[in-house]
């Protein structure tokens, strides 16, 4: 770790691990080049601030719910430090929108979220295991609201 960066030992669930590693797949596949989680975390954590505007309450419930947050398996992530402070100044807008706590680590997941529902791909969802109720939750919710604000990312 350098000056500028901030480290973080996580404990997440299987699930949000194989979101993890599609978002990985995903995101070198787009740059063509093998990157790593904390590259997909420091060039998404910008989107963090929008996510509340861009789903409805709900499709975030319904996301933490398919994909939780805490288990058993580790991640080590390091990432600039603007890009942590991205992702918790998320944190509470995040709370207010869903009327729970959010940890970092769920914020991470919902920018990952957000990710996977800007590539579009449902292939992805096969590719994390889901079961077919769980996988038909995840489309529904996957849906971002109408809005006529392009994003600049």
């Amino acid at each position: 770790m350098t000056a500028g960066e901030r480290a973080f030992d996580l404990k997440i669930s299987e699930t949000f691990f194989r979101l993890v590693t599609e978002s990985i797949r995903l995101f070198s596949n787009k740059k063509k080049r093998l990157l790593s989680i904390n590259d997909v975390v420091n060039d998404r954590s910008s989107s963090a601030a929008q996510i509340k505007d861009t789903y409805r309450p709900g499709s975030l419930k319904e996301h933490l719910r398919i994909i939780p947050t805490d288990g058993d398996v580790g991640l080590s992530l390091t990432i600039l430090e603007s890009s942590a402070e991205a992702i918790d100044g998320s944190i509470p807008d995040l709370q207010e929108v869903i009327g729970s706590s959010v940890s970092f680590a769920s914020a991470v997941s919902l920018v990952l979220f957000d990710f996977i529902v800007e590539e579009n791909t449902t292939e992805v969802i096969n590719k994390l295991g889901l079961d077919v109720e769980d996988a038909q939750a995840f489309r529904a919710a996957a849906k971002r609201t109408e809005t006529n604000v392009i994003p600049i990312r």
